[in-house]
This record gives structure tokens, C-alpha cells and sequence, in this order.
């Protein structure tokens, strides 16, 4: 199947950015978000939605909504699918301004956008210069808290929230590390004990940093401002997204393809596999600063992995060499209970919902003749 949007000549800026599958109501969708620029058609439009329950019949795929912000027009940057405690099947967008919305994914697809917003969540650091703003999202359920929380990352740091009532969202964390101003990338292990994290906007000599968010967590002092550990495959190699999956975190490093790294010891992450992807000589020399892709700055190579649960099943993306299928030795499959964690990662299960949370019961509608 194939789409593409109207006049599509004309448009400016980077176009489709991130994408979500999700199911609602025994249904399956696929979201697709956009960045336009001023000078274009569609600077307002924020993803649209297309039903494709029929695959791999491909002439029943139709898209079903097309949201737009003409507010805050600009687009969407990242996004994130969840199936909430409560049942709900929600997504947490990045916006142009302060704030993350949080959609209710049925009332889209139904057509009741002007309900679809049940929250939002303001970047709580009003220190910073220039304007606040997201940039990546994770979302999970702590069983031990009793919570759905969000990890989400931007200027000024890497937060965590409370969103089990999406409409009051609480602060329960903030992280920040010596000369980091902003947070890409946010993701805890399944337990909600520690973090990984990258700065933003990521550069070519940082490492992953390690948190320890559980002081935060249950001390007078919501603020974590040191690391506990650090991981770095070289000095200069960029890492840039994460998936974890514990014990093992998958990262993809912009020169070095994907490494895999045992997180047992927060204090210390060891490589325990990798695979390069990329191909062509090391990041560096005079185009560092360069445009994405330019085949020797810094966002080149390695850009994007994610991993299947049900089989182990790795893949990867990079700018040069495409699409990967990978497998890890030993490695086929992930459920946390295996390794005495709740079983949640950014895989959802949309039928059951998160790991440990309180079963829903579904509604029973009734008819009258």
C-alpha cells in the first residue's frame, strides 16, 4: 500500500516524522505525523490516520482522520501509542508551543476531534532560554506506584508525570546533568528504577547517560542532577534512539549501527553485541554540522531501532544502507517476567493493557426494541 499526499511538490519542510500503530475497538490503525513549514500547503496539519484492519488486503486501507492544529501550526514532531489503565487507548504528541497533548485515539478515529484532547502537560521548566518545548516521549505503568507515567523529554531537562487522570497531570521527577540544557531521548527500565538518557540536541561525544530515579521518587527532593553510569561505544560515534528491554538496552549509534548493552549493572553498561549498518568512513571533518543524511555529518548512518517481544525480532534503520532485519543469539523473545519485571515496554498490549494494572471491565451496551 502506498499513499501520498496531495500536491506534494509543493510542500516545505521535513515532511512525515513519526508513525504509531495502535488498535481501538477490535480495530487496527496506522498515524503518521508531519512537520511543514510556512510557505507550503498543510503548516497546520499534525498526522493523520488510516485504517488498516484488511492487511495485507490493501484496497480496504482508507484513511480515517486527518487532524490539524491551525493554532499552532507547524506540525508534530514525535508521538507516542499507549493503552492506559483505564482502557483507553491514548497518544502523547509533541505541539509547537509548551505544551504535549494527550488524544483519546477512539474519539479521533469516530470523527470527535473536538473532544479528542483529554490533557496536556507543559514543559515545567520556565528557566530556560528560548521557548519551552518536547521533544521524545515514553509512557508505561508503574505497578508498584499504582500509576501511568509519562517520560518525556525536552528543554530544560527529562521529567516524569503522572497522567493516570490525563486531565491533571503531576510532576513526580525532573533530571538534569551538568552541562545537559535539554533532553532528546527518556526511557526507564520496566520497573520505573532507572533511566536512560540523551541530551538535546544530541552531539557526537555523548554518551548514554544512566539515572537513578527512584530517589526521586521516594524522597522530600523531586530532582535527580548527576548520573549514576554512563555508556559509550566510542568517543566520538553519536548515539541517538534507545529501546529497552531489560537486561538489555538497544541503541542505535549513528556510526556504529545497532549495540546492544547489559544494563544488570546500572553503573557500569557493557556491550554485549553489536552490528554495523553503516557504511562509508567515520563521522567527522568538515560537515559535522551538516543536513541529515548528507553522508558525513553527524545525523548520518544509524538512526532508529525497535525490537519485537514475541520473537526477539530486531530492526533497524540507517540514513545510508536502509532497512535491517536482525537477530541476537540467544535472544528470542522478551517478557519481563522472565527477569522479574513487569512485562511493559514501548510494545503495547492493546486487548489486556499495561502489565499489573487493574483490569477494566468492559462495557455492556443495551438495546431497546
Amino acid at each position: 500500500y502506498r499513499w501520498t499526499i496531495e500536491n506534494a511538490a509543493l510542500h516545505v519542510g521535513a515532511g512525515g516524522l513519526a508513525n504509531m500503530y495502535f488498535k481501538v475497538n477490535g480495530r487496527y490503525y496506522y498515524a503518521q505525523s508531519y512537520q511543514f513549514k510556512a510557505g507550503g500547503p498543510d503548516y497546520d496539519l499534525a498526522f493523520n490516520v488510516f485504517d488498516v484492519t484488511s492487511l495485507p488486503d490493501v484496497s480496504k486501507v482508507k484513511e480515517v482522520a486527518r487532524i490539524r492544529l491551525p493554532e499552532l501550526p507547524g506540525g508534530v514532531h514525535e508521538m507516542f501509542a499507549y493503552k492506559h489503565s483505564d482502557g483507553r487507548a491514548l497518544m502523547v504528541t509533541t505541539t509547537v508551543s509548551p505544551d504535549a497533548y494527550i488524544w483519546d485515539l477512539a474519539k479521533v478515529v469516530s470523527g470527535d476531534v473536538a473532544h479528542a484532547v483529554v490533557g496536556k502537560v507543559a514543559n515545567p521548566n520556565t528557566s530556560v532560554a528560548g521557548a519551552r518545548s518536547w521533544h521524545d516521549f515514553y509512557v508505561g505503568y508503574n505497578p508498584a506506584a499504582h500509576r501511568d507515567e509519562l517520560w518525556a523529554g525536552g528543554t530544560g531537562g527529562c521529567f516524569v508525570f503522572d497522567i493516570t487522570h490525563t486531565d491533571a497531570p503531576a510532576l513526580l521527577a525532573s533530571m538534569t546533568s551538568p552541562g545537559v540544557v535539554a533532553c532528546h531521548t527518556f526511557v526507564p527500565t520496566p520497573d520505573s528504577h532507572y533511566a536512560l538518557a540523551m541530551p538535546l540536541p544530541t552531539y557526537q561525544y555523548s554518551p548514554v547517560r544512566v539515572f537513578d530515579i527512584k530517589p526521586a521518587f521516594d524522597g522530600p527532593s523531586k530532582a535527580v542532577n548527576h548520573s549514576l553510569g554512563a555508556w559509550a561505544v566510542k568517543w566520538n560515534g553519536a548515539p541517538h534512539n534507545f529501546e529497552m528491554r531489560w537486561p538489555y538496552a538497544f541503541i542505535s549509534a549513528q556510526d556504529d549501527g545497532i549495540q546492544i548493552v547489559n544494563m544488570m549493572d546500572p553503573t557500569n553498561p557493557s556491550t554485549v553485541a553489536f552490528y554495523n549498518t553503516r557504511e562509508g568512513p567515520e563521522l567527522g571533518g568538515e560537515n559535522l554540522g551538516g543536513p541529515i543524511g548528507n553522508g558525513g555529518g553527524i545525523y548520518d548512518g544509524g538512526w532508529g531501532v525497535d525490537i519485537r517481544n514475541s520473537d526477539g525480532l530486531i530492526v533497524a534503520s540507517d540514513f545510508n544502507s536502509g532497512f535491517w532485519v536482525l537477530r541476537m543469539e540467544g535472544f528470542d523473545g522478551w517478557n519481563g517476567h522472565d527477569w522479574g519485571m513487569p512485562n511493559n515496554s514501548s510494545a503495547q498490549d492493546w486487548d489486556s493493557g499495561p502489565d499489573g494494572a487493574p483490569k477494566v471491565a468492559k462495557a455492556i451496551s443495551s438495546v431497546t426494541h
